[in-house]
Order: C-alpha cells, then structure tokens, then sequence
C-alpha cells in the first residue's frame, strides 16, 4: 500500500494531529504487507508527517518513509540523508523545471492507494494536488475538516 501526503507549507502540527496521524499509520501498516509513505519533502506538513512516519515505525517495522525528489540534486539528497528509508526520482527527466514539483505531486498521486491531506484553502500546490487526487478518484483521509 502507498500512502501520499498532501499539505501546506506553512503547516505547524499539533500533538492531537500527529496522534491521530500516527495511529492512522500503524492501522493501515497492520493491513498491509509493507506501508509506503511518500513525501515532497518541503514545507511544515511535509515535514511533520515524515516525522509522524519516523513515530509509527517505532510502533511497526513495515513502514517505509520515501522522499519523492522532483529534481536530481545532490543538496537535497544530503539535506535528508538519513531520515528518508528511500529516495525516489519519478521519470521527470523531460519536464521544465518550473512544473517538476506539479508533476512529482501529480505521480506521487497516481501511485497512491491513500491520499492524506492537510489543506485549509483552494489555492496553492498542496490545493492543486488535492483537487488532482479528487479527479482520479482516489480515497482521500482529510485531516483539515472545515
């Protein structure tokens, strides 16, 4: 199972979210074989559910914390050495620069069997990706209830 975070950068966490978060991780890690979890890797919700991750793989071992790269540099590659189980680069090799974190967040999407979300408006990349999971039908765990 695949599990894809979707948030805003300015996000700041709470203890009630990452308990929730975290218990939400270990129930769906007890329902598969391996949980991956994949994260952008930038701004404050990207962060807080890498480390949300980090916390429910001290409860299960099944759990897989992946960074998801839109470009291939060795600064951000180093920035995360160590926290991240896995870094992975989608076939982006062809995309302007200037859309490959619109298209990163749309793959991440299209692998996913779970998005989470944490989006509080309609506009912004973590809106965008919000609505992209919507048009592909994808179950969708809203953390941020209106």
């Amino acid at each position: 199972m695949i599990i894809t975070f979707c948030g805003h950068r300015d996000f700041f966490g709470n203890t009630e979210l990452k308990e929730r978060l975290v218990n939400e991780l270990v129930i769906r890690a007890k329902q598969t074989e391996i949980l991956f979890c994949y994260s952008g890797g930038y701004g404050g919700f990207d962060r807080f559910a890498a480390h949300c991750v980090k916390e429910a793989q001290r409860q299960i071992n099944n759990i897989r914390n992946c960074l998801v790269i839109p470009y291939l540099t060795q600064s951000l590659q180093e920035q995360y050495n160590g926290y991240f189980d896995e870094i992975i680069y989608p076939p982006l090799e062809k995309v302007p620069a200037r859309y490959a974190i619109i298209r990163r967040n749309e793959w991440m999407v299209d692998q996913a069997d779970l998005l989470i979300a944490y989006v509080t408006h309609g506009w912004g990349g973590a809106a965008r990706t919000l609505q992209y999971a919507k048009r592909k039908n994808i179950p969708i765990l809203t953390l941020y209830e209106l």
